[in-house]
């Protein structure tokens, strides 16, 4: 049988035997944001870390956009993966695939038009607006191949299959890691960084289409099912719409952090560029834990096994307790380390310790954040999931701006409205869980 269905056996083995796969395909894309950073930071220095740096929340932008797109994917196929007829997600494979392909070029197109108008909004130093643009172009030029290429992805992974997945986006991720160095050598500098990003995205889309012409009988693009009619886009704008601007309020707000940053300088910035990339290091658990209990949730209300939801839970707070305490002791044993590989300056190195001192609570509580919008998403209510992140977005924004008026102590600022972030959107979810308002929705 094509895919998993995650409903049959024993629900933790399942659940930790689907997590594992994603973990490590987490793991090794946060291991190349790491080492992408460890390459320009070396060989091009602060300036071209600072300028990653201030390109990051532009291209999180059509990253929120492929989050939306990513999380329609996974709820639309699982749903229809466990019910009693899976020939259904031939129906829906294709238009998501063309909304994916026009959503990609759409996006892009607008951000490289507009980019001059986002970096002055970020308040990006003088002396790195020019190479932030040239990166900026080249790396959202990739992405549109890349809007592709992952909604294959999150189509195999909703059928219960993590490990393909794992392969194709490691074949990406390794692809990234050996042409870094290679065009930034060359005398590319940051542009030789965006350049071989984009190279692997158009390599991985290739690839990817491959496998599901030869490999899959569910995902293929057929030409039969092209049409856009009018249940699926409702169904689509049911489940996208609330999510893109969910992951748009998270990404404004991560432009306040970047212009609150830049108020230090190339140091402050290149320094919030540094610790970002632990955070980002840190999301590989809870990312990986918020796919499989979206999908794992989706599957069983495709079964309309509602029962079995509350054991769901628990089985995720057993599998993120040790990930959680591990997180806590690499941050108390080896921040200083982690610094120290992006930079040789002992000003950026000792400001970023300082900003984890504060913020690195807030890191500890990733997990567990991620399990509840897990469970928010797998039930489909994305509206919810729009609410609640718009109010940690608000929540984080009013304490930034506040101590950062009152104060001016930039660090003390975002560590503490970063923490107010995740506690926000942990009440919330958690709230939403157990009012059991979430029941009337799915049977509905």
């Amino acid at each position: 049988m094509e895919g998993k269905d995650l409903t049959q056996g024993n629900l933790l083995k399942n659940m930790i035997k689907f997590c594992i796969p994603l973990l490590i395909t987490n793991l090794l894309n946060s291991m190349y944001n790491i080492v992408d950073g460890i390459w320009v930071g070396r060989l091009v220095g602060d300036e071209g870390m600072a300028a990653i740096t201030n390109c990051w929340p532009i291209t999180m932008i059509a990253s929120s956009v492929l989050s939306a797109i990513a999380v329609t994917t996974s709820v639309m196929v699982a749903q229809r993966f466990s019910s009693t007829n899976k020939e259904n997600i031939k129906k829906i494979i294709t238009p998501i695939y063309i909304v994916s392909i026009l959503l990609g070029i759409i996006t892009s197109v607008i951000l490289i038009i507009t980019s001059d108008m986002w970096l002055k909004i970020l308040n990006t130093p003088e002396e790195i607006l020019f190479i932030s643009k040239q990166y900026l172009i080249i790396y959202l030029t990739g992405y549109i191949f890349y809007f592709f290429a992952d909604t294959i992805v999150e189509g195999i992974r909703a059928t219960g299959d993590s490990k393909i997945p794992m392969i194709l986006l490691t074949t990406i991720n390794v692809i990234n890691i050996i042409l870094d160095p290679i065009f930034i050598w060359m005398g590319l500098g940051v542009v030789g960084a965006a350049v071989a990003s984009m190279t692997a995205m158009i390599i991985g889309l290739i690839i990817n289409l491959i496998y599901i012409n030869r490999k899959t009988k569910l995902l293929k693009f057929n030409i039969k099912f092209i049409k856009l009619n009018k249940e699926f886009l409702k169904e689509v704008f049911k489940l996208g719409f609330p999510m893109l601007f969910a992951e748009l309020s998270t990404i404004f707000t991560i432009m306040v952090e970047v212009y609150v940053s830049n108020s230090l300088g190339v140091v402050g910035s290149s320094s919030y560029g540094i610790v970002s990339k632990l955070q980002s290091f840190f999301y590989v658990i809870g990312t990986s834990i918020k796919s499989m209990i979206t999908i794992v949730v989706a599957q069983f209300i495709g079964k309309k096994a509602l029962e079995s939801l509350s054991k769901i839970m628990k089985n995720g707070l057993k599998i993120i307790l040790v990930p959680t305490i591990l997180i806590a002791l690499f941050l108390l044993i080896s921040s200083r380390w982690f610094c120290s590989i992006f930079t040789n300056s002992e000003e950026v190195i000792n400001m970023a310790i300082d900003y984890l001192s504060i913020v690195g609570i807030a890191f500890v509580s990733i997990p567990l954040s991620q399990l509840m919008m897990g469970f928010v998403l797998g039930v489909g209510n994305t509206r919810f999931a729009f609410v609640t992140l718009a109010i940690a977005s608000i929540a984080e924004i009013i304490i930034l701006l506040g101590i950062e008026y009152y104060c001016n102590e930039p660090l003390l600022a975002l560590g503490v409205s970063i923490l107010a972030w995740y506690i926000a959107d942990i009440v919330c979810c958690s709230g939403y869980y157990f009012s059991n308002k979430w029941k009337k929705k799915v049977i509905a």
